[in-house]
């Protein structure tokens, strides 16, 4: 019984080192800053930010697939090395063209590691008898990674204004290719089909890949698959109320005179309170429903949307914005383990995916869209419909909750 609790504790804890280094990014905010005083215009940032995301869409499913097929390591292996030269590009680049094609290699690398470490841990406590557990250590390690990022990005603003903008992007390099040297360290269970294929042959690797695929068309098309998507576009457009913002969030509060230390502080803030949301949302997601935590984050964000768009002071701003980015966390867990409960094992990684694709594809467009309304509206007319945006969310995710009421999820599989 020892035994097994220290190979828990272990598995754990190699997790939760996953989670700081796919976390650690020390110029996650300050990036727009640094491409500005290169030159590059509030418009054209939109567009590489696109490119970004657009990128992601087309490497989502086939990173799925791969994963599924060839092993979440090495999806993860692929994606930290892809985003260890990207962070050797910004060093390299100082023009438009180049950074399109960075930023088309960083967002097929978020691709290649979007949605394998959360299949990767399921499998790996449905394995041990643990599913149940998938809402705590996945809260447990969104805090560790928000932690990580939060401290990151506060280190980013120390190194920038100590040293130089390459020592940022060097330590980013660095802190990549050591991540994914981390993964090889972290074990891969692999658990049975729950599915029948129809074609058994699986001896060649060929017809493995298909049958993968296969059965992600197969479960797309019944119900239980085609109920998940209206649930997939609302969160998107959730999710567009804040990861824009995230972004954008830096030259608003430099137009309001503020130092890149202290942004650098307030977005580390971001990160420590979004990990106290974190630890709190294992919690909260074990006794509310995916529908009550969507309804309540939905409003709750779209309200303070509003008052951001008010601008009433920055100290008022910069609890808003606080308040703004950490509420996620909770919608986040209760979204994913509700995609978990109702996806088998053989296709995890590749309905996250799909998951993720349709995620990219709204955030893709929605980047162009703000960065085109902030030139041409300001702040706040932008914010304004962008809080009318995340409203409009919650028919997605009621759409999905009432469509499935009477469907049986997969909560209880075997290993």
């Amino acid at each position: 019984m020892g035994a097994l609790g220290f190979l828990k504790n272990k598995n754990d804890n190699l997790f939760y080192s996953l989670s700081i280094f796919m976390s650690l990014d020390v110029q996650r905010s300050l990036f727009v800053l640094y491409l500005l005083q290169l030159g590059i215009t509030q418009g054209e940032i939109g567009i590489l930010q696109s490119f970004l995301f657009f990128s992601a869409v087309a490497l989502e499913i086939p990173s799925g697939l791969l994963a599924d097929r060839f092993g979440r390591k090495v999806s993860l292996i692929i994606g930290f090395l892809g985003l260890f030269i990207s962070g050797i590009g910004f060093l390299l680049f100082s023009d438009f063209v180049p950074f399109a094609i960075v930023f088309c290699l960083f967002g097929a690398s978020i691709a290649m590691g979007s949605g394998s470490d959360r299949a990767l841990l399921y499998d790996n406590l449905l394995a041990e008898n643990r599913a149940q557990e998938y809402p705590k250590i996945i809260s447990r390690a969104r805090a560790v990674g928000a932690i990580s990022l939060g401290l990151s990005m506060l280190l980013g603003g120390v190194l920038q204004d100590t040293w130089s903008w390459n020592a940022v992007y060097v330590f980013f390099a660095i802190s990549k290719l050591i991540g994914a040297i981390v993964v090889t360290f972290i074990p891969e269970t692999k658990l049975p089909s729950i599915s029948q294929v129809a074609h058994k042959v699986n001896t060649v690797s060929d017809e493995k890949t298909v049958g993968v695929l296969t059965s992600l068309i197969t479960f797309f098309r019944s119900k239980k698959g085609a109920f998940l998507m209206p649930l997939f576009v609302g969160y998107a457009l959730f999710e567009l109320s804040t990861i824009p913002l995230f972004i954008y969030g830096q030259p608003f509060f430099s137009m309001q005179g503020l130092e890149i230390p202290v942004i650098a502080g307030i977005y580390a803030a971001v990160e420590a309170l979004s990990a106290g949301m974190f630890v709190a949302a294992g919690f909260i997601c074990s006794r509310f429903s995916l529908g009550t935590i969507a309804f309540t984050t939905t409003i709750i964000a779209a309200f303070l949307l509003f008052i951001l768009s008010l601008n009433i002071g920055t100290i008022t701003s910069v609890v808003t914005f606080l308040l703004i980015m950490s509420l996620p966390a909770i919608y986040e867990t209760s979204y994913e383990t509700y995609i978990h409960d109702n996806v088998e094992s053989r296709i995890r990684a590749s309905c996250i995916s799909v998951a993720n694709l349709i995620n990219s594809v709204v955030i893709g467009i929605s980047y162009t869209v703000f960065g085109g309304l902030l030139d041409l509206y300001g702040f706040s007319l932008t914010l304004i419909v962008v809080a009318v945006t995340c409203f409009v969310g919650l028919f997605g995710v009621a759409t999905t909750l009432l469509l499935s009421e009477k469907e049986r999820p997969l909560k209880k599989q075997e290993a």
